[in-house]
Order: C-alpha cells, then structure tokens, then sequence
C-alpha cells in the first residue's frame, strides 16, 4: 500500500515536466524537434557566388532591353491612350476612353476615323490570306524535294530560302519594280495593269509577293520535320498497301503538324503587325494600309494623334494575345506530340 501511495506522489511531481509543450522538459522536447524540422540555410561557396554573379551580368542585358525598349513602351503606350498629348507644351490632359470610342465611331459625322481604321483592319486580315498559300507551297516543295523528284535540290533549297534571310526592305524594293506600271511584269507579257495604283490589285500583289517570300522558311521546316520521320512507319504502311498519297496524309503530315503550328503562330503574328508592305512596296496605296501603317499615320495627327495611335496599338496587342492563346487552347486537338 506504501508502495502504491510513493509511486502516484511520483507521477505527480513529474506529470508537469513531461505534459506535451506545458513542462519544461515538453517545451524544450517540442524547441528541438521544431529546430530539427526547420530547414537548414544552404551556404554557398565564394565559387558558387561569383559563378551566379557572372550568369546574372550575362543575362542583365536583355533584361534590361526588355524593361527599356517592351515593359516600359507598354507601359507608356497604355497610359497614353487614355489622354491627349500636347507635344509643343509637353503637357497631356486625360480624357478617359475617348479614343477607343472614336476608333469605332468616328471623329465628327462623318467618322473618317472609324472608316480608316477599320478599312486597315480589313486589308490586314485580307493580307493573312498569303500566310496559308506559302505554306502550302513551302509544303509541296519539301515533298518533292524528300522524294529526290527535284534535281539540283541543294541548289534550289538555297535559293527558296534567300528571302528569308534577306532585308524586307530590299525584297519589297526589287517587287516594287517588278510590279510597277513599266515593270518587268507589265513589259513581259506586254500589258499596263495597274498593280500598285489598284486598291485590289496591290493586295493581290502583296499577296503573291508575301506567298512566295515565305514559301522558302517553311519548306526547309516542313523538310527538316519530315526527314526526323520514322522509316518504319513508312515500310508498314506499305505492307497494308498504302501508296505514297495516302502515306502523306495519314502519316507525313500528322507528325509533322508542331512545324504547322509553328508556321501558323509565327505568320499571324508578323502578319498582324505588317508595315513594309504599305510603306515601302506600295507608297502608302489605300489599299495596303494596314493596322499598324494607320497607328503608324496617326501619330502625327494633332493632340489626339498620340492617343489614337496608342489605342489603337492596345487594341492590336490585344487582338494578338488572343488569336495566339485561342491556337494554343486548341493545339492539343491536333498538334502530333512524342
């Protein structure tokens, strides 16, 4: 019974040293544990510094281009926008949104704004229609050229390819005489068409021309995607009597689609932002105004210019992020992955 009686009066001094966190020795028991569950500081060497420093120096100069030259000119291109811009005094008013309702409907009664704008928008989308004609034909030169139908194939991949590489400026200066009125066109077949002076014959021009510039960028895509296409694919599909037509279609062009893909993304979002076709090959011709020749016009005009041209230039960016991210959205549904 004595014994009974020591150890309870035992348990009883000792209960509050080992309640969890309440005693001593539970605070202490839950410090260490704590101590050991907290992660310890990862030291690095004086190496390991100097070498994130030198990575960090690489990489600050495109940073900075970004900040300067994108981060910033958005930035400033938005805020103008919403204000006029009083060049002279250096001062702006703010005037809300003003010029995205004027781009819709118009400066006066006779909305010459509105009309000029959406005349832009309406050739700029005209304009994409060489997007899908040169790859097409970038697509039929690199089937021929990977089934050896075309001789002196090296020589001509470089030369389909020299307008890709080359100046925009100069190829639409060597197109422009090409399709004047006294041009090698019109004086090799012996006619007078009008090419640049017609506001649907310069799109027609400019289509042609974009169609066959581009034709060479893509053919060496889609070459270079087909060769990384398995042999074996091939040789099984003609042991189940498939012919070369049918091979293209289920299997060539299937596997080939991210190089599509790519085409697509890239030819939207130059096209969108065309302007050496207006300036340059047409001489500012109605009919090849674009999107970004009529920002490139309103910048210019008065108090208002800046904040037109900016509001305009919010609405192409817009325009852009969305077809972009509406192809990725959809991408999965037939774009071919490994």
């Amino acid at each position: 019974m004595a014994e009974k009686i020591l150890q309870a009066e035992l348990e009883a001094d000792l209960a509050p040293e080992f309640a969890g966190g309440e005693g001593a020795f539970g605070a202490s028991l839950g410090e260490e544990i704590a101590r050991a569950r907290k992660p310890k500081k990862q030291k690095h060497s004086k190496v390991e510094r100097r070498e994130n420093l030198i990575a960090f120096l690489f990489i600050l100069p495109p940073i900075i281009g970004f900040l300067i030259f994108t981060a910033i000119s958005v930035g400033c291109t938005i805020i103008f926008s919403f204000q006029n811009y009083f060049a002279r005094r250096g001062e702006s008013e703010w005037v809300g949104f003003i010029h995205y309702l004027n781009l819709f409907k118009g400066m006066g009664t006779a909305g010459t704004l509105a009309n000029s704008f959406f005349k832009s928008v309406g050739n700029t989308i005209f304009l994409l229609l060489s997007i899908p004609i040169s790859m097409i034909f970038g697509l039929g030169l690199a089937a021929l050229l990977r089934m050896g139908e075309i001789k002196g194939g090296r020589v001509l991949q470089v030369i389909y390819y020299l307008p890709a590489v080359s100046s925009a400026v100069a190829l639409n200066i060597v197109w422009r005489y090409i399709f004047q009125s006294n041009g090698i066109l019109n004086t090799a077949f012996g006619t007078s068409t009008p090419w640049l002076s017609d506001d649907m014959l310069v799109k027609v021009a400019i289509i042609l021309k974009n169609s066959l510039n581009g034709m060479g960028g893509a053919m060496i895509l889609y070459l270079a995607g087909m060769l990384n296409v398995s042999k074996d694919l091939y040789e099984a599909s003609s042991l189940d009597g498939a012919g070369k037509i049918r091979q293209f279609f289920s299997i060539t062009l299937p596997i080939i689609s991210p190089v599509t893909f790519y085409l697509l993304i890239t030819g939207l979002i130059g096209g969108l932002q065309s302007y050496v076709d207006a300036q340059v090959f047409a001489k500012g011709g109605s009919g090849s105004h674009t999107i970004v020749y009529f920002i490139w016009q309103q910048r210019t005009n008065g108090a208002t210019g800046y904040g037109v041209a900016s509001a305009a230039a919010v609405l192409l960016s817009i325009c852009i992020m969305i077809v972009t991210l509406v192809q990725f959205k959809f991408s999965n549904k037939w774009v071919y992955e490994d």
